[in-house]
C-alpha cells in the first residue's frame, strides 16, 4: 500500500503572510485615496480655501491646494503607469491646451493702451500676470485632482455630497436669516441681503448648491431626491441670483424628463411655488422690517420683480449690458488671438464680462471659443454618472451658467473640480495600474 506525502503546514506561511500584508496595504491605500478625495471635494465645494482667507488673510488659498497636491503625490508615485495613461485622457488634453494658451499670453503681455475704445490698465501688469498665473495654477490643480478621481474604480468618496446636499443649503439659509453669522456684512464682495454663506459671492453660492445636488444624486436614492431638490431651491432663492433660480427651474424639467426625479416632482414643486407666491407680499413686508436690509431691499425686490415683469431695470442688469457690449467690441478688434489673458479683469469697467464665453472670446479670441466648445464636447461624452440624465443636466448647467458668470476658470474652483469629475469615463475593464484593482476597492 503506497504512502502519501504532504507539505509541512507551515511551509506556505511566508507566502500567505506576504499576500495578506499586500492586501492590507492595498486596502489602506484605497481608503487613503477615498478619504483624500472626500476631504478635498468637501473643501472645494464649501469654498474653504477662499473662505478661510477672508477670515484670516494669513491663510492663503494656495496652502490648501498645495496640501492636497502633496497628499495626491504618493498616488502618482505608486500608480505611475496609471498616471501615464491618465495624461492621455481628453480632460488632461484640454487642460494642457488651456495651460499652454495662458503661458503664451503671459509671455506676450504688452504695455497698456486703448483697445476697442476700452482703456486696459496694463500699468498694473504685475497684478494681471499674477491673476493669469493663478488661473493656470487652478487648472493644474484640477489635473492632479482628476488623477485621484481617475484612480477610483468606485465612488465611495461621493458620499461627501450627501452631507453637502443638506449642509450647504442650510448654511446659505442661515446666512440669509442671520446676516453676519459666517462673515462680516461689510466684507469685500458680499452683497447685503443676498445669502452666500462661505462663498461670500451669492451667485457662486447658488451655482455651488446646484453642483452639489447633481453630484450628490449619484449616490442618493430616488425617494430622497425631491426633498433635497426643494431644499436646494429654497436656498438658491435666498441668494437672489436670477441665473441660479432660472437654472433650478429648468433643471426640474430636465431631471423629470430624464427620470432622475419622479414625475410627481412637477406637481409638488408647483404646489410649493404657488404657496410661495401667496406669501410674496408678506416677504416684502419682512424685508422692509429688517433694518439690516434697509439699503438692499429695493435691489432684492427688483430682482424678484423680474420674474413677474421680465424687465431688466436694476443696476446689475445695466452693468451686465455695458460689459457685454465692451467685451464683444474687444473680440471684434482681436478675433483671432484676443486682447490677452486677464484683459477683461483690468479694464476701465466696474466688473468683468459676467459671461464666460465672452470672456474667453475677448481674452483668447477664436482659440478661447474653441476651448469652450471642446470642453462642452468632452463633458457631453463623459459618462461619470450611471444615469445619463445627470450627465446631461450637468452639461446643461455649464452651458447655461456660462451666460451669467465669468469665474469658472478662476476663483470658482468648484467648476474645475466638476469638469475633472464628470469628464471621467467608466472603465469597462480593470483600472490600468499593474494587475488590476486591489480587492476591497472603495
Amino acid at each position: 500500500m503506497g504512502s502519501t506525502t504532504s507539505a509541512h503546514p507551515g511551509s506556505f506561511k511566508p507566502q500567505a503572510s506576504a499576500a495578506a500584508t499586500s492586501a492590507r496595504g492595498a486596502r489602506l491605500l484605497v481608503w487613503y485615496q477615498t478619504l483624500l478625495l472626500g476631504g478635498a471635494l468637501g473643501a472645494i465645494y464649501l469654498n474653504l480655501p477662499i473662505y478661510l482667507y477672508v477670515l484670516n488673510a494669513a491663510l492663503l488659498p494656495k496652502y490648501i491646494f498645495f496640501a492636497v497636491f502633496l497628499l495626491i503625490a504618493p498616488l502618482m508615485a505608486w500608480h505611475y503607469r496609471a498616471f501615464g495613461n491618465y495624461l492621455m485622457t481628453p480632460f488632461v488634453a484640454w487642460a494642457s491646451m488651456f495651460l499652454l494658451l495662458n503661458l503664451i499670453h503671459m509671455m506676450g503681455f504688452n504695455a497698456s493702451g486703448e483697445l476697442a475704445g476700452v482703456n486696459l490698465s496694463d500699468n498694473v501688469g504685475e497684478a494681471r500676470q499674477s491673476l493669469v498665473s493663478t488661473r493656470a495654477q487652478y487648472v493644474l490643480f484640477a489635473i492632479f485632482l482628476g488623477f485621484a478621481i481617475y484612480l477610483s474604480a468606485r465612488k465611495t468618496y461621493l458620499y461627501v455630497f450627501t452631507i453637502l446636499m443638506i449642509a450647504l443649503p442650510c448654511a446659505v439659509m442661515v446666512d440669509f436669516f442671520n446676516p453676519g453669522q459666517w462673515y462680516a456684512v461689510d466684507t469685500n464682495g458680499a452683497v447685503l441681503g443676498r445669502a452666500a454663506a462661505m462663498f461670500i459671492n451669492p451667485t457662486m453660492a447658488g451655482e455651488a448648491i446646484l453642483h452639489v445636488f447633481l453630484l450628490g444624486c449619484a449616490v442618493t436614492a430616488m425617494r430622497y431626491r425631491l426633498p433635497l431638490f426643494l431644499l436646494s431651491g429654497g436656498a438658491v432663492l435666498t441668494t437672489f441670483s436670477r441665473s441660479s433660480i432660472i437654472a433650478w427651474g429648468l433643471l426640474l424639467f430636465i431631471l423629470v424628463v430624464k427620470k432622475v426625479l419622479p414625475r410627481s416632482s412637477l406637481i409638488t414643486a408647483g404646489v410649493v411655488l404657488a404657496i410661495a407666491l401667496a406669501f410674496v407680499g408678506h416677504f416684502e413686508s419682512y424685508l422692509h422690517s429688517r433694518q439690516e436690509f434697509e439699503d438692499a431691499s429695493n435691489n432684492l425686490l427688483a430682482r424678484l420683480n423680474f420674474f413677474f415683469s421680465f424687465t431688466f431695470d436694476d443696476d446689475s442688469s445695466e452693468e451686465r449690458a455695458d460689459v457685454i457690449r465692451a467685451s464683444w467690441e474687444m473680440f471684434l478688434q482681436n478675433p483671432i488671438f484676443g486682447a490677452g489673458a486677464g484683459a477683461t479683469l483690468f479694464w476701465s469697467h466696474r466688473g468683468s464680462t459676467h459671461n464666460q464665453l465672452l470672456l474667453l472670446a475677448a481674452e483668447y479670441g477664436l482659440f478661447g471659443i474653441g476651448a469652450w466648445l471642446w470642453l462642452v464636447v468632452i463633458l457631453w461624452k463623459g459618462n461619470f454618472f450611471e444615469e445619463r440624465g445627470l450627465q446631461i443636466a450637468m452639461v446643461f448647467l455649464f452651458v447655461f451658467m456660462t451666460l451669467f458668470t465669468h469665474l469658472m476658470f478662476d476663483s470658482a474652483t468648484y467648476w474645475l473640480a466638476t469638469f475633472a469629475l464628470i469628464s471621467t469615463r467608466h472603465r469597462k475593464g480593470p483600472i490600468p495600474w499593474t494587475d488590476g484593482p486591489p480587492r476591497g476597492q472603495a
